[in-house]
């Protein structure tokens, strides 16, 4: 797989940034990392691993239609039948901005949806740029936006999920009535940055609609997709879904809550002069927090996981306290899947297909 699919460059992280500089109430005199949290070595999890790949892969999709590539067999460790879909509505005039596909082989349904296009290194060509530009704009967009199914959620994600979703269950209804799906196949849900926002979308989707019982979610460095209506919906779906985030990856914190934006009053009061009402978007699933000697914490208590989250803020403000220049760069980096290969020594891919990562 080409390096340059996979090295990501999310918009998220401009914002994320900002709200480290207009932090005022961090405590970062006081941080003292991670002490008080119980980490556990990496095991390699190879549904996850598999997951991680299959959401690595989607930065592929470029078209609608059969997906014929060995490459995705050799990432998945298996045959089968894929098909790709890209914006599914009309009039758009972004058509090339949100991609996913759909795997199966009988017995197993892979569902990936595609993270932020990462701007062209070099620049690239100037639609390359416009498609980032247009994929940037989309991640801003969080207006809460309501779903029967789905309850209040981010307005882009949203729209890209709508964009997409009716390809996708299309070919799932084709695959059904042509007999090529177990009705008892396992149906994975997954994606990386904001492909994992709407693979939740897509998963609790699933579930209201009753097309396929959903497996397993799984998603890499994902933002928040929605507000606390959503959260009891996805609660009450009983989804079983894992939330892998990495130290130094801002995305999985955004859009901010309460807690986070009562400590940053400047980035409140920016955002609230676009009209939108920030704030009422929470996490949802299993942690699994990656630390940086590639350890894992895991935390299932709400109260524990907003300490960590105090913990893991702290850390952002003393990087760019510590490191301004580069903090830009090592908050790309631990959001970065990597190339996926033997040497690769990303974080995502360490803690969850290999070893932990070598410091």
């Amino acid at each position: 797989m080409p390096h340059h699919a996979i090295a990501r460059r999310p918009a998220h992280w401009v914002l994320a940034c900002l709200a480290a500089l207009s932090c005022s109430g961090c405590s970062i005199l006081a941080y003292e990392g991670y002490e008080d949290y119980i980490a556990a070595p990496a095991v390699a999890n190879p549904l996850s691993c598999k997951l991680l790949k299959a959401s690595a892969y989607a930065y592929e999709v470029n078209s609608t239609g059969a997906i014929n590539d060995p490459q995705l067999a050799k990432l998945l460790d298996e045959n089968g039948e894929a098909y790709g879909v890209v914006n599914n509505a009309q009039g758009m005039t972004d058509q090339d901005r949100d991609a996913a596909y759909v795997w199966h082989s009988y017995n197993e349904v892979i569902i990936a949806f595609r993270g932020t296009l990462p701007y062209p290194a070099g620049g690239g060509s100037g639609e390359a740029q416009e498609l980032s530009f247009q994929d940037w704009v989309n991640d801003a967009d969080y207006a809460a936006q309501p779903d029967p199914d789905l309850g209040l959620v981010h307005k882009g994600f949203l729209d890209s999920f709508d964009n997409l979703w009716p390809g996708i269950l299309k070919q799932i209804q084709g695959w059904l009535k042509a007999d090529k799906l177990s009705a008892n196949a396992k149906v994975y849900v997954t994606g990386h940055s904001k492909g994992g926002a709407i693979a939740r979308l897509a998963a609790l989707k699933l579930k209201a609609g009753r097309w396929l019982p959903v497996t397993e979610v799984d998603t890499f460095g994902a933002p928040r997709v929605g507000g606390p209506s959503f959260a009891a919906k996805y609660a009450a779906a009983g989804l079983t879904d894992n939330r892998y985030e990495n130290d130094d990856d801002l995305v999985p914190h955004v859009p901010f809550d309460q807690r986070e934006l009562a400590e940053m009053p400047l980035l409140q009061k920016l955002m609230s002069l676009g009209g939108n009402q920030p704030g009422d978007y929470v996490s949802v699933g299993q942690l699994h927090f990656i630390k940086q000697d590639g350890t894992i914490i895991s935390l299932a208590d709400p109260d524990a996981e907003a300490q960590l989250d105090d913990t893991r803020m702290a850390e952002f403000g003393q990087l760019l306290l510590n490191s301004p220049d580069d903090a830009g760069n090592t908050i790309v980096a631990a959001h970065a899947l990597g190339d996926l290969g033997p040497t690769d020594s990303s974080r995502y891919f360490q803690a969850v297909c290999g070893a932990p990562a070598k410091q």
